[in-house]
């Protein structure tokens, strides 16, 4: 068998590894470390459905399938993200929107996840998380054509590049993934285009 067979296997698999410590002894998940968490930080994960499936089978740098960033709004962490197929009422269009972390990481939408923090000044990364609350307030669409061009509209890493670029931050060093799936065909930041930056640091992890 290929080694790129072989990765694609361990890929569909790995939901069904846990991390130890992920649950205690009832097999409830354990509380977020939500006071290790900080303004800017970034919140990957691994979904659930067919198109997180054909993102990792894209993405060979990484497993995960999505990502987002943290702010925390009246005392809640809440992640702002750009996210196609997720309404939250009858007609609401895909665009990229704020919700609580729970929200987030729910079991019908995350296998694996991690909150990773880029080494920098804290009022850079409290400002990256602001620009993407403003992006969000502007009911700024979801980019279904993956354009990097064309701002007006986002996906998910796209969008997590530009606010940092707006700090002059490059978090994916010049990096970008040639997709040629049936699926996805073209030139794309993808999540492990984003975690290969060696600033990012791991803050918390699990896998369900």
């Amino acid at each position: 068998m290929k080694m790129k067979g072989v990765f694609q296997i361990l890929l569909l698999l790995l939901p069904f590894f846990v991390l130890p410590g992920c649950r205690n002894a009832e097999g409830k998940d354990i509380p977020f470390p939500e006071d290790e968490f900080a303004d800017g930080d970034l919140a990957f994960r691994r979904g659930m459905g067919i198109m997180s499936r054909v993102v990792l089978a894209a993405d060979e740098k990484g497993v995960f399938s999505h990502v987002g960033i943290l702010k925390r709004i009246d005392g809640v962490w809440h992640v702002i993200h750009a996210v196609p197929d997720e309404p939250e009422f009858e007609g609401d269009v895909d665009r990229v929107k704020v919700e609580p972390l729970a929200s987030f990481y729910a079991f019908d939408r995350a296998s694996r996840g991690a909150i990773m923090r880029y080494d920098c000044d804290t009022g850079i990364l409290r400002r990256t998380a602001e620009a993407a609350a403003e992006i969000a307030g502007r009911g700024t669409l979801f980019d279904h054509d993956y354009d990097l061009d064309d701002t007006t509209q986002m996906y998910c890493t796209e969008l997590i590049s530009f606010v940092y670029g707006k700090q002059g931050i490059d978090l994916t060093e010049g990096r970008r993934t040639v997709a040629n799936l049936p699926a996805l065909g073209g030139i794309y930041i993808m999540p492990g285009d984003l975690t290969g930056n060696k600033n990012l640091k791991l803050i918390y992890q699990f896998i369900r």
